[in-house]
């Protein structure tokens, strides 16, 4: 068999020689049992691998594993990233390795928020793989992030990428609220428009032509009715309103970047694009 001894190189120093397919790897019984509880039953419980000279892992494949141990071992710590999250996942779960499954949580996250909002099959692609790995954070990102798109992407995306009734149903139930939200701004959208007596208005910009090319908007921030503020945020992200003072969002972001760490207006916070959550989150 070959030998791997890049995590040990003194072989006469290591005490454990991990086998998998056709390779043995040189190792250190005590990183393994930090890094890993279940490693550190085989290898100090009540198992036949700690009398043995080899822990056999049968099934692994060996590219994967090597990988797993990069990012475990503290002189080598390899970062998890977009290459490497996907086949580490699954060995840090069965291994329940709590540091690397944050790390690739956080990975994940940030792959979602960059490459797949608009991607519904995608999303769900991920919220299969949180199902499956209890990664509750990145499934709440995704079922948002899915909640802003249509029925007929979610029937096609559940079709490609099976998740649970629940999350799909919360999908459902999140984007119609979403649309009864859009009913609701409209119709106080055009009472602002008409009596401007919630301190929020806007007009119409028009062409030449008669069609409309830009909507621009005022918002009164002496108001304090976070209602009307999360309001006007939907609607500029929606229309993609230019306000007459252009620190006007910047200013809404301000005054409302407490709602998510007092807790006020959940409802309200959840039900914001997650372009604009994000950029509460990151301003409180």
């Amino acid at each position: 068999m070959d030998i791997n001894d890049e995590f040990h190189k003194d072989g006469k120093l290591a005490d454990v020689t991990i086998v998998v397919e056709d390779h043995k790897i040189l190792g250190s019984k005590t990183v393994l049992c930090l890094a890993s509880p279940v490693f550190c039953a085989m290898l100090d419980g009540d198992f036949k691998e700690k009398t043995d000279k080899e822990l056999q892992l049968p099934g692994k494949n060996y590219e994967d594993f090597v990988e797993f141990l990069r990012c475990i071992y503290p002189d080598k710590m390899k970062k998890i990233t977009e290459k490497n999250v996907y086949m580490l996942l699954p060995l840090a779960y069965e291994y329940n390795v709590e540091k690397m499954m944050k790390r690739c949580q956080k990975v994940l996250k940030k792959i979602v928020k960059n490459r797949h909002t608009g991607n519904v099959e995608e999303l769900y692609r991920h919220i299969h793989l949180s199902e499956m790995y209890r990664l509750d954070e990145l499934k709440e990102k995704c079922v948002y992030l899915a909640s802003e798109h249509t029925l007929k992407q979610f029937k096609a995306a559940r079709t490609a990428h099976q998740v649970s009734d629940a999350s799909h149903f919360k999908i459902i139930e999140l984007a119609l609220r979403r649309h009864e939200l859009d009913k609701t701004d409209e119709k106080v959208f055009r009472v602002h428009r008409a009596t401007k007596e919630y301190g929020i208005s806007f007009d119409r910009g028009y062409g030449t032509n008669g069609i409309n090319c830009q909507m621009q908007g005022r918002i009164d921030m002496e108001e304090e009715n976070k209602e009307d503020m999360f309001r006007a945020l939907r609607l500029i992200e929606r229309f993609k309103i230019i306000t007459y003072d252009k620190s006007t969002k910047s200013q809404l972001l301000n005054q409302l970047q407490t709602v998510n760490r007092n807790g006020e207006c959940i409802e309200e916070f959840d039900l914001l694009p997650e372009n604009v959550k994000d950029a509460l989150q990151n301003n409180s």
